[in-house]
């Protein structure tokens, strides 16, 4: 276990009066933790972003390598009245901007814009930007980024403007409501924590739900819970020396899992016979989008449920996952099959990947779908996938 969660760990067990009692202290929170270069080129409304610095105080207190989330809104438009929370003025139109609570001396207590200088590239080190698709691989309308925007400005208690800045920053990161008029139970604070306003209005309004369920002991909603999303893709981003813009340009990588045949039982009887499941890690070479089936689709420890088989044989999967890619980064698909037992431990088959450099995947663009192969032999399975990747009008 890393050394952050330990130390949430220990918070959890002394009890939720730990976590109320944060606030009280002068914090300078998520400000000053290192600087970055992500651009806001490429980006649309609704666009999320997670930042984190290795070492700093927060990378340390909550859970995962990433410590704060900002929702992208796009430009200031001319008419609009947009709060810069940071510079106490009116933002100029044109001016990219975000929206996101933080609790910060300088930048006041709770909800409300800031500028994407200041939010993101003034921010943290390291920044993911993900792209959410629906559950079916859609990409998500022009409406419906805008009904995303309008929930979250909707939530602020200084109306649409965002001014004064409100409501109040939520410290009760263990739990998580959908409206920011909802008490918090543990922290009996009025709003949302970072993450928590990003995973609310994405589930309000379109019905999906972000949290991987991949924070320790499953409670809240994490930027990891963000990034680790069977919805999100990476599209943009730095972290340390690597620098990388959705302005590149974006296309969507969808698998087929059709079927995958097991020669070996891991757990025969009496312990459990063939109860199977799969994991999928699908998309940017080094940050993909992780899924897990059958069930819900989350990854978490395991995914929920299995599917069962009587000795060596094949499962008809038939499972789609869905990923946006950026033309220059390196690709991934990646499979494993794994055979659950609530005896022994999960045993995990031999594992089916495609990797791809920056370059060498372009050469599928619109051509259509690709496959495997028939049953190609892993030794203990055989997977058959097929894969297509195709440009978007975003």
């Amino acid at each position: 276990m890393r050394r952050k969660n330990r130390i949430l760990l220990t918070v959890l067990m002394t009890g939720a009066l730990v976590l109320m009692a944060l606030p009280v202290q002068p914090v300078e929170a998520f400000a000053n933790d290192g600087v970055n270069q992500v651009s806001y080129r490429g980006l649309l409304p609704g666009d999320i972003v997670i930042l984190g610095t290795p070492g700093s105080f927060f990378d340390y207190l909550i859970p995962g390598d990433y410590s704060h989330t900002v929702i992208y809104c796009g430009l200031v438009q001319q008419g609009e009245q947009i709060w810069d929370r940071t510079n106490k003025v009116w933002m100029a139109p044109g001016t990219p901007y975000v929206i996101h609570s933080t609790k910060s001396d300088s930048q006041g207590n709770g909800f409300g814009y800031d500028r994407w200088d200041v939010a993101v590239n003034a921010h943290a080190e390291d920044a993911l930007v993900l792209r959410v698709l629906k559950g079916n691989g859609v990409p998500l309308t022009s409406s419906d980024r805008a009904a995303v925007i309008n929930f979250l400005k909707s939530q602020l208690s200084g109306g649409t403007d965002g001014y004064p800045v409100g409501p109040a920053y939520d410290w009760g990161w263990t739990s998580k409501q959908v409206f920011a008029s909802e008490t918090n139970p543990l922290s009996g604070v009025k709003g949302y924590y970072c993450s928590e306003a990003a995973w609310a209005a994405y589930t309000y309004v379109l019905g999906i739900d972000l949290d991987a369920e991949t924070s320790t002991l499953g409670l809240g909603v994490s930027p990891d819970d963000l990034w680790h999303s069977q919805y999100t893709s990476v599209i943009a981003g730095e972290v340390g020396s690597t620098t990388w813009s959705a302005a590149s340009g974006l296309y969507k990588l969808t698998v087929f899992i059709d079927e995958i045949y097991y020669d070996n039982d891991y757990d025969p009887w009496p312990k459990g016979a063939g109860e199977e499941y799969i994991k999928t890690f699908v998309g940017d070479g080094i940050f993909p989008t992780a899924q897990g089936f059958p069930g819900s689709g989350k990854i978490g420890e395991t995914p929920d449920g299995y599917w069962s088989r009587s000795g060596s044989g094949a499962l008809d999967w038939n499972k789609y996952t869905y990923s946006v890619v950026n033309y220059w980064r390196s690709v991934k698909v990646r499979v494993e099959a794994w055979e659950e037992d609530s005896i022994d431990s999960d045993d995990q088959y031999p594992v089916f990947q495609w990797y791809w450099s920056a370059s060498t995947w372009h050469q599928y663009v619109g051509n259509g779908w690709y496959w495997s192969g028939y049953r190609v032999d892993l030794g203990d399975c055989r997977y058959t996938i097929y894969f297509r990747i195709d440009y978007v009008a975003w």
